[in-house]
């Protein structure tokens, strides 16, 4: 998953962010030391890639229940508010797939890592609000998309790492775990809206949940506040632990891709 680009001798200044060499088809110097740092950049770049899939699903599960928390919605703005994320998240890989060679492994993770907490935090204060008007909403449900769109750049990225031998392998193994961010959503969001985190009413209050006869109290940010200190703490592995191999950019292989 290269598309289009190649890794060429340093057209950057090395130092703490560019390597200046990298040659991972060279057995001595994989062996050496491009094994250690390939399987360093895999570890951190799924890490990441796991948490940008949890917040561009988080949406979904938040979606739901927010009638029964006090949101008046229709159900066609249910059903935006559900779509959005994918409609965005498929929009910016069409940007993603060219800010690895511009920017590098190392910004680019850290930085797009870093900019999930803008819906994260959106929607922690949205939810407790019920008179949070629905383009607030739909701007926020838009914004969870930056963890699609991570996608198309932390996978091509990982890629330049690896020779050609390992790049299957190092692509599945950040592919399947990745993905395996939908699946912590889906399982982790009904157990910890049901209870307070952090000391009661710190983090805010509760909301009353009502369906058909049955009410009880929720904690429906907590589906996005449980996210946001590994958000910070994955982004940081990312700005010390990476490092960025210089390549070039053939836009007219990625446009035709």
């Amino acid at each position: 998953m290269t598309v289009g680009t190649q890794p060429l001798a340093p057209a950057r200044p090395a130092g703490g962010t560019w390597l200046s060499r990298w040659e991972p088809e060279n057995p001595a110097f994989w062996a050496k030391e491009g094994a250690r740092l390939a399987w360093r950049t895999l570890g951190i770049t799924t890490a990441n890639l796991t948490m940008s899939f949890i917040v561009w699903f988080m949406v979904s599960a938040l979606v739901v229940a927010l009638p029964a928390v006090g949101f008046k919605l229709t159900t066609g703005q249910l059903f935006w508010l559900a779509a959005m994320p994918g409609l965005a998240g498929g929009s910016l890989r069409l940007v993603h797939m060219f800010l690895t060679p511009m920017s590098g492994t190392r910004h680019v993770v850290t930085l797009s890592s870093l900019s999930l907490l803008v819906p994260a935090i959106g929607w922690f204060y949205a939810v407790q609000d019920p008179t949070t008007p629905f383009w607030a909403l739909l701007v926020l449900a838009f914004l969870a998309g930056l963890g699609g769109g991570n996608f198309s750049s932390f996978m091509p990225s990982t890629s330049l790492f690896f020779p050609k031998r390992l790049q299957g392998t190092a692509l599945a193994i950040q592919a399947g775990i990745g993905n395996f961010g939908v699946s912590v959503v889906q399982f982790l969001t009904p157990w910890v809206i049901g209870f307070a985190l952090a000391g009661g009413a710190l983090l805010g209050e509760s909301q009353t949940m009502t369906k058909g006869a049955i009410a009880r109290q929720v904690w429906l940010h907590n589906a996005a506040a449980v996210y946001i200190p590994f958000v910070v703490l994955f982004a940081l592995a990312a700005w010390v632990g990476l490092r960025s191999v210089p390549v070039t950019a053939n836009m007219r292989e990625q446009m035709d891709i």
